[in-house]
């Protein structure tokens, strides 16, 4: 049976149409904002248990925290409601759990330095993550981060130094040397990542990032006493006088303070300049703690 339609007329509106459609249509997926790329959830939790969390971003997010500058009404104003003072220390929540406010942060800038070492330090408070806490373990926040914006060196250093702690070198090890690639004169993740090749016991490695560090002029005697305690520093007749008085220190505080043979934490994680220059040993001994994003040349090595 015939049918008498008749032929449709391309009008010029419908060619615009068309070509929008190819463009934009091939180019980004229905409801992607090129300007916020999505930061999908991956990798998995210690236990092996898929990362995920079915609260989306908020905001129109997820937002890069490199480019806050281009957006600070709108960080200025998620923090004041999300991230006071409180938060960041793992006190006490604003609107709710503590757990729900950092996780609102989190899923609007995946990479937010700050709130990344907040989940670091929180996590590291149980053994196994509970199972009615809110949010999600800061393995899960860090691998969303790293994913997110390969080009931030912060989430690295972040995953490292928590890898460290929880015993999984591999990890730990690559994340420091990915970091590194991005900040190579970052003094503070150079004794980290020679601290976790004597754990390891890759001696040889550890010696050439130790004397690096000490030729420089840091005086932290962690990463020394290990590598001499492994027969692997043969250390001068004052250097053991140095050891003796500090081991003789160490015992009499009876641990008081932290271990400097541990991985050294930061209040709050540093993104020092990638850019040329040595290691400043007195800047990577000091611990930022105000803004995550020191001035430029602060936590390198100089002689």
């Amino acid at each position: 049976m015939k049918t008498n339609s008749a032929p449709t007329r391309f009008t010029p509106l419908m060619a615009l149409v068309l070509i929008a459609g190819l463009v934009y249509g091939v180019s980004a997926p229905l409801g992607a904002n090129a300007a916020n790329p999505p930061a999908p959830w991956v990798g998995k939790q210690l236990d092996g248990k898929k990362c995920a969390n079915p609260r989306p971003s908020p905001g129109g997010g997820p937002f890069d925290y490199l480019q806050r500058h281009t957006m600070m009404g709108k960080l200025n104003m998620i923090e004041t409601a999300h991230f006071p003072p409180e938060v960041e220390q793992g006190i006490a929540g604003k609107t709710g759990r503590m757990m729900d406010d950092l996780d609102f942060v989190l899923r609007s800038f995946p990479n937010h330095h700050r709130a990344l070492n907040t989940s670091v330090q929180y996590s590291m408070r149980f053994k196994k993550w509970p199972a009615d806490e809110h949010g999600v373990p800061a393995e899960c926040y860090l691998q969303r981060a790293m994913n997110y914006n390969p080009r931030d060196g912060v989430p690295y250093r972040l995953y490292g130094y928590y890898m460290h702690k929880k015993g999984r070198f591999p990890e730990a090890l690559e994340a420091n040397l990915k970091a590194l690639q991005l900040y190579p004169n970052d003094a503070m993740l150079h004794y980290n990542t020679a601290l976790l090749l004597v754990k390891m016991k890759r001696y040889d490695e550890a010696m050439t990032m130790a004397r690096t560090l000490y030729d420089a002029g840091l005086t932290l005697p962690g990463l020394k006493n290990k590598l001499v305690a492994a027969g692997k520093w043969k250390p001068s007749a004052e250097e053991l006088q140095k050891i003796k008085a500090y081991l003789d220190a160490q015992a009499e505080l009876e641990a008081a303070k932290a271990d400097p043979s541990e991985p050294q934490a930061e209040a709050t994680p540093s993104a020092p300049a990638a850019a040329s220059g040595a290691l400043q040993p007195a800047a990577a001994q000091r611990t930022a703690d105000a803004d995550p994003e020191p001035a430029t040349g602060q936590n390198t090595l100089q002689p």
